[in-house]
Order: structure tokens, then sequence, then C-alpha cells
């Protein structure tokens, strides 16, 4: 039911965002540029150049402000972070794990909790164009350390089925402050 939520305002958001004029952004003041731009400016791998192609696949016009792909990447980070936690209360709610890998999936669903409330922050922020004010950045690092704890708690467990998935949430949280930090004031 998260993910279908956090995938119905990803699509809300986007539909808005994608019908203002090419070479707009939502917000004042912010810079625009191409997908492909943003892109290479944000990635400093190969790896990351490439979820971050991945991750604006749907946003159609050929130049936007950086709010928007802050805010898709976000908002991708979020669904990403939904079906990790919908995987891990299904763990959970299988009742036959060891004390040791439900202690650590206990900790998984409480850091997913706080990540998912944190991105939503984020994406409320950059949604009111308020990335000016507060640190923006420290909350982004924030919700990486939170996604983090997960994968703590989970790479000492065998072949435990939620460490990929967080690797790939993890991956989707540095994208979002990666591409995050292309709005002014935001370190």
């Amino acid at each position: 039911m998260a993910g279908m939520k956090a995938a119905f305002f990803f699509l809300l958001h986007l539909a808005i965002f994608s019908t203002l004029p090419p070479f707009s952004a939502a917000c004042p003041d912010v810079l625009s540029m191409t997908v492909e731009q943003a892109c290479r400016k944000a990635a400093g791998t190969l790896l990351m150049y490439d979820l971050c192609k991945d991750a604006m696949r749907d946003v159609t016009y050929p130049s936007n402000g950086v709010d928007l792909y802050a805010l898709v990447a976000a908002k991708r980070a979020l669904a990403s972070y939904a079906d990790t936690a919908h995987a891990v209360d299904a763990l959970l709610a299988g009742g036959s794990l060891p004390g040791a890998d439900r202690d650590a999936y206990e900790l998984c669903k409480n850091s997913y909790g706080e990540a998912t409330d944190t991105m939503n922050g984020v994406a409320a922020v950059l949604v009111g164009c308020r990335f000016m004010e507060g640190d923006l950045g420290q909350v982004y690092r924030d919700g990486v350390a939170q996604v983090e704890r997960c994968r703590d708690a989970v790479r000492s467990l065998p072949a435990s089925p939620i460490y990929a998935r967080n690797l790939v949430d993890r991956n989707m949280a540095a994208l979002a402050y990666f591409v995050g930090r292309l709005l002014a004031g935001v370190q």
C-alpha cells in the first residue's frame, strides 16, 4: 500500500511538473538544464550516471529546472524504499526467522520508516521551493545514513534477500542527494 501511495504521488508530481513549459523551473531562480547535463553534473561515476538517466526516464521536456530533477530523484528513492520495506514486512510476517535475523529486519523496518519520513520531508521542501531554508544537504545525508543502518544490520546475515535491495536503495538515496546538490545552497 505504501508503495502504491508513493508511486501515485510521484506520478502526480511528475504530471504537474511535466505541464510546465520547456526551459522552466517550478521554483524561481533555479538552473535549467537537460537531463543529460544534470546527470553528468550530479554523477561522479558511470554507475551513478546510468542510475540518474534511468531515474529521469519519464521526464519529457528537453530542459527543466534542477528542482524537477531533484524531486524526481527523491520520489524514485521513495518508491524503491517502499518496495524494500514491503519485502522486510513479508520476511517478518513469515515468523520463522532466527533471533539475529529477526532483530536485523526489525532494525531495517525502523530505519526504512525513518528514511521514508526523511525523504518525504525532502520532497515537501522541494515542492515548496524551500530548499534554501535550513541545511537540506544534511537532511539528505541523514536519509542515506538511515538506509545504511539497515545495510549494516543485514550484511552479516547469511544470504539476506534484503542486502541487494538495500544497496539499490542506498544508491537511490545517494543519487537524490547528488541531484539535490545541483540546487543553489544545498551542500
